[in-house]
């Protein structure tokens, strides 16, 4: 297991959690895994989490949210920040719906605001209402670059956590590879790990070129980008394994 090298004594960055964020269990259980690890500190406010309650996936029971968001509070009891002040919510250049959203993230001294809605957010760049705003891939990227051994780390730790599958950090990779929310975050990941630690999704194949570009721009693989490596450029140029195979050994010589 990869030991963290953060000091007890550091400050992590603080960030701000949009409901979109931490709606799916997936996407919850990795933020919150890296913020275990004080890879940064998690912030929301009630009226955040009753929409993340509201908006829950189909199937999941209103008994199972509300389990999960006590845990979620039991677990981080900093997390929870006071409801931003009116006059500080008409200020925000937000969607209006949004305005209690980036007033949050000012109001609780956020760093980052994290959200995959950012058409809807027009922050100042200075001034004491400026604030970063990121979606989830670009966010977690950004952590995987500054902080990679504790990234590693927590997520080692919430697969050896699991019961079920992914217990293993390949077969994480591959199952955030195979949906749409965390692939760029995947994509990026498996060129950090160890060679036998690298998912094997075809996905991961078909966009490894391009996946730091996705995750810096727009954090998930582009509309109508190739998946199957019988698709992929290096496919194409002769036999489709072996096209596979060398975009395999090309990046994991590097």
């Amino acid at each position: 297991m990869i030991e963290s090298g953060r000091s007890e004594s550091a400050s992590p960055e603080r960030a701000f959690l949009d409901a979109n964020v931490i709606r799916g269990q997936q996407t919850t259980d990795v933020l919150l895994s890296l913020a275990a690890e004080r890879v940064y500190e998690p912030r929301w406010t009630q009226k955040v989490i009753d929409e993340m309650r509201r908006n829950r996936p189909p199937g999941l029971s209103e008994a199972d949210i509300d389990r999960r968001i006590r845990a979620m509070n039991n677990a981080f009891p900093d997390a929870m920040v006071d409801e931003p002040p009116q006059d500080l919510q008409d200020q925000m250049q937000a969607d209006p719906k949004d305005k209690h959203v980036l007033a949050g993230a000012v109001h609780s001294g956020s760093a980052v605001l994290v959200t995959d809605n950012l058409k809807d957010f027009h922050p100042p760049t200075s001034g004491s209402n400026q604030m970063r705003v990121e979606n989830l891939n670009q966010f977690l990227g950004r952590q995987l670059d500054e902080h990679p051994e504790q990234v590693q780390a927590g997520l080692q730790n919430m697969v050896s956590r699991h019961r079920r599958e992914p217990k293993t950090m390949s077969a994480l990779i591959d199952t955030m590879a195979e949906g749409q929310e965390l692939r760029g975050f995947a994509q990026k990941l498996n060129t950090v790990v160890p060679p036998e630690q690298r998912g094997t999704s075809p996905v991961l194949v078909a966009n490894q070129r391009g996946s730091a570009q996705y995750v810096a721009f727009e954090g998930v693989v582009e509309p109508g980008k190739p998946e199957a490596p019988s698709t992929a450029p290096e496919a194409r140029k002769g036999d489709g394994s072996k096209g596979v195979e060398k975009a395999k050994g090309t990046e994991q010589d590097k």
